[in-house]
Order: structure tokens, then C-alpha cells, then sequence
């Protein structure tokens, strides 16, 4: 047997490793593009931050530089309309009323160093404490005071009011009238008569409650420096004004609003004004002029909580801006200046955007005053604009920051880690864009990723499995080259002999050298058998061609058995005793199958002929069995030799076409007899089976299905014909 042509040659490698290297640089390439497309998603992102950090300073600046410049312009018109300081409160609110202004707080008037000039800020400090702090030799006054209000408070009303009138007489006493009086025990008088009028006013004593209120009144007017005397004052005015007519409760009343006593805490006197409101039923007719000014009341009082806060916070800013700017000016201001904007965050809570423009002369004139401020809430201001930047189909969260860092809007609970934040300043703003859903675009990250990952994989795979495919066509058609020049050798010897003898035994004939006519019958009948040998290899090299083609088919059709293999018998048998080969058969009667009976015949004498023509090295006679049997619902004859054998490795494959076995020695044969007996057996159903024999040789096992089971003819093949007809000798294994 010749040896398999190898598939690992040069050329092969060579065509491999032309597939392999670009699969290589592939490879190289697709890793390096996964270690960039991190930072490159990650730039991309920085810049979709930056984009996003920077419309949203753009919606800022568009929406301050429309609404302040007419706010401020509003307030301007609204303060030359009225002369008195209570129109500045008149102003904020009827700006304030606008859906457009409706972030507007507080105006504010400032003198030249940008202090407040409108409205007096709070100057007082507590007043309690001082009725213990009395001068020496009268602290048992004091301690009597004390216990007047602890009687008070288990109400015991008359021995409290004994107690004050006792106390009263002595610091009348100690404190007479004149230039020289005691600014401590005169408020310490006024906390005695004013405790002593609301007891009295508590058990129905009117008149002496409104003659103790008033003594209170005289004396805070009576010293104009001391804070305690003028609230003691204050408050006494106001229970006159609640004993008193509706007239005189609106005058108060109205008096608080316009700012009047503005010496005394806010908290007092919005507590004094809702007092005096009460005191208006709700169908009383004077009704919505006390609810109007209980409206200018609070906001008087915001607007110099403000002032206060101005003072302590923002006028420090507002200095040290004017300083920088006049340091920096190139050239002097314009005769109405510049306008000024500041955002500062007071307490940590409360953010507040001032916008200050110079007041115009009228302004000037007529409040003394040197500019004006707004103070608008820039969470209410800018609330629309930064909830567009915060919906939830945004990839990025706004946060913001003013001048101190206070965060306005906070950045997300969870950021993104290593993420450079994209930040705008504007307004004293610092606007950053923030990952608002970190889990999300990690996950997207890494999903982008191994999305990216698989398909390189899948790439190399696919270039991989495309380079083997073709190196494996490349070695089949190598191999199917060799195979075609190993069948042409083959051929070609087997060929020669047959072609020698017809020519030589023609050429013998043809110059009458034969003895005699026996002689001349004998070299005819040599001349018809190599003739036939020949047909028989031809006919074989034209049933594989079309096997491997695909066009081999077969006509079926229901045979017994035991007639068709008897008739081969008969034929067959003087041939192979011929040979030293004796046939040997058991053929019972009744087994019907449905197959080509040509193609039946072809079979059967191929196998027979390769068991005749295999036997042991030195044996001239050799015994053949032919069986047929039935086994369930198959047929199966086997053909049973005492030959040389086929070796255990090799039974599987030489159903091969072109393959012999490696015992086949100097045997002719072209291996493409049992290929044939293959294609027969599985195209009718059946298989072909080479088993070991016991004592040696080997049993060629074909089982066909019964006819009760039609046999299994290729569907869609038409058929063209049965192969050659009549008994052929079997090609090698």
C-alpha cells in the first residue's frame, strides 16, 4: 500500500501562516482598541458634561440677563412715585404680585458707602434681665417684683396687686420726680405699672388699668435713650389703642406698617400688629385695610431682616467688589454707573441673589439715598431653569455652588469615580455637571465593552474558523490530487497486463502461429477473459465516478434472495474453482427484500471475488461460505473466507474509496470495489459490516431490510438504470 500523502506540507504551512499572521495582527489590533475605547468613552463623556454644564450657564445668564435689568428698572419707576418710606415696602409688594417678579424679597435704599440707608436697622438689646439688676438698696424691690409674678401666675390677683402698688409707692419714693431721676428704677417702674395694669385690666378695672398704661407711656417718653423704657412704652400704647376706638388700633397699626418704630425689634412689633388686627372682626368693615397692612407689616419685616443681613454679610462683599473694580477700572464710571450682582448664601439656607443700581436723581432726592437693592430668593428665580437640567432622561445632574462654596443644588449622592466634572462660573454660580446615574453608565460601560470584546472574538473566531476551512479545503483538494494520480497508477497497472495479453495472444492469432485450432480457441478464450476484466474495471472506475458525483441510483424491486445469490452461484462457482477457491453456500428459500437485483448481483461478486482472491500466502485450495439468514426483520448474507484477514485497525476503513488494506501485498486491486458495496447497502437501508472470522479470514456481513419493510431508496433521485448486469470480478479492498 502506498503511502497517504501528509497534510502538513510546505506549501500548506505556508498557506496557513498567510491566514494566521493577519488573524494575529487582527488580534493585537482589537486588544489595543479595548484598552482606548475605555478612555475614550470616558473623553466622550467629559465632553457631553461639558456641552451640558454649558447650556445650562447659558439658560442662567439668559434668564438673569432678562429679568433683572427690567426688575430693576420697575422698582426705579415704582419708588419716583411716592416720596414716603413706606412706599418702598408699597413697591416690593406690588412687584412681588407679578408671576414674573415673584422671586423679588426685599428693595432696599443704600447711602454712598453702601450701607444701609432704608429701612433703621434694629438697635436694642433685651430688657429683662434688667429688673434684678437694680442699684444697691433696692434689691428687695426687684426680688418683690418677682414675687408679684409668681403670685400671678398661681392667680392670686389681689395680693398681687397689693404687691406691685407697695412696690410702686416705694420706688416712687426712692426714684422722686426731676432732672436727676434713675434711668434703672424708672424702667424697673415701668415693668411694675405695667404688670399692674394688666392685672387690673384681668379683674375688670378698666380705669385704673388705663391710668396705669398711660403713667407707662409718660415715662418712656420722659427718656428717649433708654430701649427697655420705649418696648414698655410701646406696649402700653398698644393696650391704650385696644382699650380705645377702631380709629385709634388703625393708626397704631398703620404706624407699625410705615416703619415708624423702627428703634424696636420685629418681633415685637409684628406680634403688637397681629394683636391689634384680632381686635377687627372678619365682616368688619375696616377688615381689608387691617389685612393690607398686616401684608406691609411682614413685609417691612423682611425687608429689614434683610437690611440686617446686608449689613452683617453682604455689604462687606459689595466693598471689597466696588474696591477691586475701581482698582481695575481703566477708565471712570458712566454718569449713572454700573449695576452691581452678588449671590451669597446667608445662615447656609437661604441663597440670595442682590442686584444694586445707582438710584436715579428724583430717588435721590427724595429718600436720600445713594442706589438701590433687590433681593430676589435665586432658588425661586432660577427653579424653572434648573429643573430642566435635573429630569430623569438627562445623563448628567446640575449642581451649584456660590461664592463660598455653599452648595444652591446639590451634586448626586453617588458620583462616578475618576470622572473629571465638567464646571461653568457665571454670577457668582459655579454650575458642574455631575453623572447623575453612576450605576447605570458603569453597567452600559462595561455591557459596551463586552459587546465590543465578543465581536473581535467573534471576528477572530469567524477569520480562524475561515483559515482552517480553507486550509482544510486546500489539503482535501491535495489530497483528492494524489488520491487521482494514485487511482491513475493503479488503473494504468491494472490495465497493462490485461491490454499485454489481448495484444500479444491477437498478435499470435493474427500470424497464425497457433498449432492448431485448440490453440487458437485457447488464446481466444485468454483474449475474451482479459476482455472482460477490462469492462469490469471500466465499468467499476464509471460506478465510483458516479457515486462520487452523486447520479449512482438504483432501481428496486421485490427479489428472493435465495433465487438471485443461487443463480451467482452457478455462474460464479467455475470461476472461482479456477482460482482454488470453492464456494460453499446455504441459501433457504422465502427471504424477500426490495433492492436493485443488477446491483445486488455486482455486490455479491465482488466480495466473493475478494475473498477468492485473498487467501493465505501458499494455500492453492481455499473454502468459501456464502450464508443467507434471516434476523428479525432484516436479511443478512455474509461471505466467509479462511484468507489472509484484515488487520482489527483498518476493518473501518477499507469501505474507503481508493484505500487497501496494508496486508494486500502484490494483489491487484484499485480499492474501489467495496466502496461500491457500501454505496449499494445504504442506499437500499442496509449496511456493509467486516468482521473478524474465528480460526482467521473474514466475514464481509451485508443486511438488507425485508420487503415487509420497503427498503430505503435516496428520495428525489430518479433512476436511470441499474449498474452493470452479470457476475464482475470484485476490485481489492
Amino acid at each position: 500500500m502506498q503511502p497517504a500523502p501528509t497534510r502538513f506540507s510546505h506549501r500548506h504551512l505556508l498557506a496557513l501562516s498567510t491566514f494566521l499572521v493577519p488573524l494575529a495582527i487582527l488580534a493585537v489590533l482589537g486588544w489595543n482598541e479595548l484598552q482606548r475605547s475605555g478612555a475614550s468613552a470616558q473623553a466622550a463623556l467629559v465632553r457631553e458634561g461639558q456641552e451640558f454644564v454649558k447650556r445650562a450657564r447659558q439658560a442662567v445668564e439668559q434668564r438673569l440677563d432678562q429679568l433683572v435689568p427690567r426688575l430693576l428698572d420697575e422698582a426705579r419707576i415704582e419708588l419716583e412715585k411716592e416720596t414716603t418710606a413706606r412706599s418702598t415696602v408699597r413697591a416690593t409688594l406690588r412687584l412681588a404680585a407679578e408671576p414674573e417678579f415673584a422671586a423679588l424679597r426685599s428693595i432696599v435704599l443704600l447711602d454712598e458707602q453702601g450701607g444701609v440707608k432704608w429701612p433703621a436697622l434694629e438697635f436694642y438689646s433685651t430688657y429683662l434681665p434688667l429688673l434684678l439688676q437694680t442699684q444697691r438698696g433696692a434689691e428687695s424691690l426687684g426680688e418683690d417684683l418677682a414675687k408679684a409674678g409668681v403670685l400671678l401666675a398661681n392667680d392670686r390677683r389681689q395680693e398681687a396687686i397689693s404687691l406691685l402698688r407697695d412696690v410702686l409707692r416705694r420706688l416712687e419714693i426712692a426714684n422722686p420726680p426731676g432732672p436727676d431721676r434713675n434711668g434703672q428704677l424708672l424702667e424697673l417702674e415701668a415693668v411694675a405699672r405695667l404688670r399692674l395694669a394688666s392685672t387690673l385690666l384681668a379683674d375688670r378695672q378698666r380705669d385704673a388699668a388705663r391710668e396705669q398704661f398711660t403713667l407707662v407711656v409718660k415715662l418712656a417718653a420722659s427718656s428717649r435713650r433708654s430701649m427697655e423704657l420705649a418696648a414698655d412704652g410701646f406696649l402700653a400704647e398698644a393696650e391704650l389703642a385696644r382699650m380705645g376706638t377702631a380709629q385709634e388700633r388703625l393708626n397704631l397699626l398703620r404706624e407699625i406698617a410705615d416703619n415708624q418704630r423702627e428703634i424696636l425689634a420685629d418681633g415685637l412689633l409684628t406680634a403688637v400688629a397681629h394683636r391689634l388686627a384680632a381686635t377687627f372682626a372678619a365682616y368688619d368693615p375696616a377688615r381689608p385695610v387691617v389685612d393690607e397692612l398686616l401684608r406691609e407689616e411682614a413685609c417691612r419685616a423682611a425687608i429689614r431682616s434683610f437690611a440686617t443681613d446686608y449689613e452683617h454679610v453682604v455689604k462687606w462683599w459689595v466693598v471689597m467688589r466696588r474696591k477691586s473694580s475701581a482698582s481695575t477700572a481703566e477708565s471712570p464710571d458712566d454718569e449713572e454707573g454700573e449695576d452691581e450682582r452678588l449671590v451669597l448664601t446667608i445662615d447656609g439656607r437661604r441663597t440670595a441673589l442682590v442686584c444694586i443700581r445707582p438710584a436715579t436723581p428724583a430717588i435721590a432726592r427724595n429718600y436720600g439715598c445713594a442706589s438701590l437693592a433687590v433681593h430676589l430668593d435665586l432658588r425661586a428665580l432660577l427653579a424653572t431653569t434648573w429643573a430642566q437640567f435635573a429630569d430623569e432622561g438627562n445623563t448628567f445632574a446640575l449642581a451649584v455652588q456660590d461664592l463660598d462654596g455653599t452648595a444652591i443644588v446639590p451634586p448626586p449622592p453617588t458620583t462616578l469615580p475618576d470622572f473629571y466634572v465638567p464646571t461653568e462660573t457665571t454670577n457668582d454660580l459655579t454650575l458642574s455637571a455631575y453623572v447623575a446615574d453612576p450605576a447605570r453608565l458603569s453597567a452600559e460601560a462595561e455591557a459596551s465593552a463586552t459587546k465590543r470584546t465578543l465581536l473581535i472574538m467573534a471576528l477572530f473566531v469567524t477569520a480562524l474558523g475561515g483559515a482552517l476551512w480553507s486550509w482544510r479545503s486546500v489539503s482535501r483538494e491535495a489530497e483528492l490530487a494524489a488520491l487521482k494520480i494514485d487511482l491513475v497508477s493503479r488503473v494504468s497497472h491494472e490495465l497493462k497486463t490485461p491490454l499485454a495479453l489481448v495484444r500479444m495472444y491477437g498478435e499470435t492469432l493474427s500470424m497464425g502461429r497457433a498449432r492448431d485450432s485448440n490453440q487458437a480457441a485457447e488464446f481466444g478464450a485468454i483474449i475474451a477473459r482479459e476482455a472482460e476484466r477490462l469492462t469490469a474495471l471500466i465499468q467499476r472506475i464509471l460506478d465510483f465516478s458516479r457515486q462520487q458525483a452523486g447520479t449512482l441510483t438504483y432501481t428496486a424491486a421485490a427479489i428472493d434472495l435465495a433465487e438471485l445469490l443461487r443463480s451467482v452461484v452457478e455462474a460464479y462457482s467455475p470461476h472461482l474453482a479456477s482460482r482454488g477457491a470453492f464456494l460453499v453456500d446455504s441459501l433457504p428459500h422465502g427471504i424477500l427484500v426490495h433492492c436493485d437485483p443488477n446491483a445486488l448481483e455486482s455486490a455479491i461478486v465482488n466480495l466473493l471475488e475478494n475473498a477468492a482472491k485473498y487467501g493465505r500466502d501458499g494455500d492453492e485450495e481455499h473454502e468459501i461460505d456464502l450464508v443467507l439468514q434471516r434476523q428479525g426483520d432484516k436479511a443478512v448474507i455474509e461471505v466467509r473466507d479462511h484468507g489472509r484477514g484484515i488487520p482489527p485497525a483498518e476493518l473501518g476503513r477499507i469501505f474507503d474509496g481508493f484505500y487497501r488494506a496494508s496486508n494486500a501485498g502484490e494483489v491487484r486491486g484499485a480499492g474501489l470495489g467495496l466502496s461500491l458495496v457500501r454505496h449499494f447497502a445504504r442506499a437500499h437501508g442496509g449496511e456493509i459490516q467486516a468482521l473478524p472470522r474465528d480460526g482467521g479470514g473474514t466475514v464481509m456481513r451485508l443486511t438488507l431490510p425485508l420487503a415487509a419493510a420497503p427498503a430505503a431508496v435516496p428520495a428525489g433521485e430518479p433512476s436511470t438504470g441499474s449498474t452493470a448486469a452479470g457476475p464482475h470480478p470484485a476490485p481489492d479492498p
